[in-house]
């Protein structure tokens, strides 16, 4: 075993590759299996009032993707991992086991928001009190810099809780939440392995692996799947967790390439998610409805009543989110809350822009 784990860590793009092939060809070969039962057993989402679809829909993806990236990253961790590190992957392995039970359960009978609240609760909790992995300094954000510890656990709770939610909602068009999912993971990625963290970047490879063989049939036009709430939860949670670990490994001065303002990087990493959010949640407010009620305001929603297809209204989206990631890399010397409101700024006006095409053209 230890010939084996000097091996990987002497060959780290052979390694690389090798986790991102292996969770990709065991979700694949999980996927037709699923489509397979759901269509057979009635499980398959009919569509609805608000579906781009007209055709009945498998939503279990979010089982292929967790099956294949859980298997690699504990084999990775047994072979690579320290004590530390074995035990953080189980405890989020245990964690999203969680939200898998309580996601099928949703994808197939549907369950109250308030059970998928306290799941998400137990699991955030979970992963943190076990793992230590928690948000404890805002590098001077706002003014803020290191937080009591139990203001922290409580505040990274609420992010967890946040981002597991507007990745959720995003997931409305094929290739769009799994494509700014890769986009998260692979800089999360590139970072740690830069820094010599190998368990979280493969942690990150691993999961771009299962999304990338969930697109090839979140794409198709006959062997379609959705990813539902079981993956939405399952990566969105992932997602937290190495923003998190992302936030806690910038603070260490030893590291090689570290990132200067790593929380507006990490907000602009999350910044379609959250903005898209945070504007929905306002037009609904402001319509004087709840803001829980679904509906089609969301950007991807405005693109597609553009006339782009799922496709490339989901590229559109994904080049965005690079974009703003790019800028606030660029960006990152500038004063802390300088940088803060460029990011906002220049996200949130590239953000309204298929809104306002969408109404003037309804007042022509």
């Amino acid at each position: 075993m230890e010939s084996l784990n000097i091996f990987l860590r002497e060959h780290l793009l052979f390694t690389a590759v090798a986790v991102l092939m292996g969770s990709y060809i065991i979700a694949s070969s999980i996927f037709p299996v699923i489509i397979y039962l759901s269509h057979t057993k009635n499980l398959a989402k009919k569509p609805n009032s608000r579906s781009s679809h007209s055709n009945a829909v498998p939503t279990l993806g979010g089982l292929a993707i967790f099956i294949g990236l859980s298997i690699i990253i504990a084999l990775i961790t047994i072979i690579m991992g320290d004590k530390t590190e074995v035990s953080e992957i189980l405890s989020v392995v245990t964690a999203t086991s969680i939200l898998l039970f309580v996601g099928i359960k949703d994808d197939l009978m549907e369950i109250s928001s308030r059970k998928k609240f306290i799941t998400q609760l137990v699991a955030a909790l979970l992963v943190i009190l076990l793992t230590g992995h928690r948000i404890t300094d805002f590098h001077g954000l706002l003014g803020l810099h290191t937080i009591p510890r139990e203001l922290s656990i409580l505040f990274t709770v609420f992010v967890y809780i946040l981002v597991i939610n507007a990745y959720n909602l995003i997931d409305g068009i094929d290739g769009l939440a799994a494509g700014v999912g890769i986009v998260i993971f692979g800089f999360c990625g590139g970072y740690f392995i830069a820094n010599n963290l190998f368990i979280d970047s493969f942690l990150s490879i691993a999961t771009i692996g299962g999304l990338a063989a969930f697109t090839k049939y979140n794409i198709s036009e006959s062997r379609k799947v959705f990813m539902g709430d079981t993956g939405s939860m399952i990566i969105g949670f992932i997602l937290t967790y190495q923003i998190v670990a992302l936030l806690g490994a910038d603070i260490d001065l030893t590291n090689d390439y570290p990132i200067s303002n790593t929380p507006v990087v990490a907000l602009a990493l999350l910044s379609y998610p959250l903005f898209d959010t945070l504007r929905v949640f306002v037009i609904r407010i402001k319509n004087k409805k709840s803001p829980f009620t679904a509906d089609r305001n969301h950007i991807h929603h405005k693109l597609i009543d553009l006339g782009f297809t799922h496709l490339k209204a989901s590229l559109i989206v994904i080049l965005y989110t690079n974009f703003i990631v790019g800028v606030s890399i660029a960006t990152r010397h500038l004063d802390i809350n300088i940088h803060l409101m460029a990011v906002v700024l220049i996200g949130s006006f590239l953000m309204m822009i298929p809104q306002y095409i969408n109404s003037k053209n309804s007042n022509n």
